[in-house]
């Protein structure tokens, strides 16, 4: 479109007044200030640092406030450890007196459980005295009896061993010559029904004293012979009194858990102690 001689006109004589007009001062300033004079973004920078000074004093504020209540915070922290432990020590206080009280009740306890043995064990010893006073008494009677029986005119005759024992020297003997059960025995059983009649099976230490014991087994025969107070003792032929065998000819040599055993041949055997055989008790003769 072509343009009017009078708007051609106009156009030239702005563009004139726009060449020759004054220039300002903020023209002549640099580039860069004048984006500075004229930027539309310096209130918001200097609301950002206004905004910036604000949140450090708060802050500096908040910090100051947190760290008093830190500060009051581990007082009172410190304050409830020291209650919690002397609360601690009230109920170990109180725990030790529980204990003690249950420690006397267990002590009067045992008190009286003490005294309750003490009494027991004071009868338990005067009922034993009293049996011992009659045991005493049915023993020497017994004694009595067996060594001084009396006749059909209860006239009492002592002799040095019991009625029905045989005397030999110093020595009073008894034979048991029934091989019916359940009269033999083991070694062991023998020798305690030995003791039990105040007697213990026989020792012999000479030949004298031998030939005796063999002449009655002789007369009261029993077939597996007669149980003596001698036995094997570490690999040795022992008497019960302690001594040696003296004479080794008398029998075998010693095997352990042997004892022996006096035969109607006038020979001594060795056998197992767990056997079963008759015996030779023996004491000493009494002086009358």
């Amino acid at each position: 479109m072509s343009r009017k001689p009078a708007d051609e006109a106009e156009g030239v004589i702005e563009d004139n007044e726009y060449v020759n007009a004054p220039v300002r001062p903020e023209d002549k300033a640099p580039p860069d200030r004048r984006l500075l004079f004229s930027s539309p973004s310096l209130p918001l920078l200097a609301v950002c640092w206004i905004l910036l000074l604000l949140i450090m004093g708060l802050r500096i504020y908040f910090s100051s406030v947190i760290s008093e209540q830190n500060v009051k915070l581990i007082k009172e922290n410190q304050e409830l450890m020291k209650e919690n432990q002397e609360l601690m020590k009230e109920n170990q206080e109180l725990s030790t007196e529980g204990k003690n009280s249950e420690l006397k009740n267990v002590i009067q306890e045992l008190k009286t459980e003490n005294q309750e043995l003490k009494e027991n064990f004071t009868k338990q010893i005067t009922d034993l005295e009293d049996n011992w006073e009659k045991f005493n008494v049915s023993r020497a009677q017994w004694t009595i009896d067996s060594y001084c029986p009396a006749d059909t005119s209860k006239v009492r005759r002592c002799s040095a061993c019991q009625r029905g024992w045989d005397q030999t020297q110093k020595s009073c003997y008894v034979f048991h010559n029934s091989e019916a059960p359940p009269h033999p025995k083991t070694w062991e059983e023998a020798r305690e029904n030995c003791r039990g009649r105040g007697a213990d099976l026989v020792v012999v230490h000479d030949e004298e004293e031998k030939n005796v014991i063999d002449g009655y087994i002789r007369d009261l025969y029993v077939s597996k012979g007669y149980w003596m107070g001698l036995r094997v003792e570490g690999g040795t032929w022992k008497w019960i009194d302690g001594t040696n065998l003296t004479d080794a000819s008398w029998i075998e040599p010693p095997a352990e858990g042997h004892c022996a055993v006096s035969l109607p041949t006038r020979t001594w055997t060795s056998v197992k102690c767990d056997e079963k055989r008759t015996r030779i008790c023996s004491q000493k003769a009494l002086s009358v």
